[in-house]
């Protein structure tokens, strides 16, 4: 009963951490499936990650003089 509980309460959790963390990766054109899989099975840390890589990106984009456009 206590797996079941756990079950209940885990699987939203990581559904709704994957749902963020492949949003905020595809916004800084990442591929799908890996980062949903990565934001399922390592929750919330991957949507930072997901952030880190985003603004890392960007700023070397800016560094080059590309606009990422």
């Amino acid at each position: 009963m206590e797996l079941l509980n756990l079950l209940f309460f885990a699987l939203p959790v990581c559904l709704l951490s994957a749902v963020m963390t492949v949003y905020i990766a595809h916004m800084y054109g990442r591929r799908f499936w890996p980062w949903l899989l990565f934001g399922f099975f390592v929750p919330f840390i991957s949507t930072f990650i997901a952030i880190g890589l985003g603004i890392w990106d960007a700023r070397r984009n800016e560094r080059n003089g590309n606009t990422g456009e």
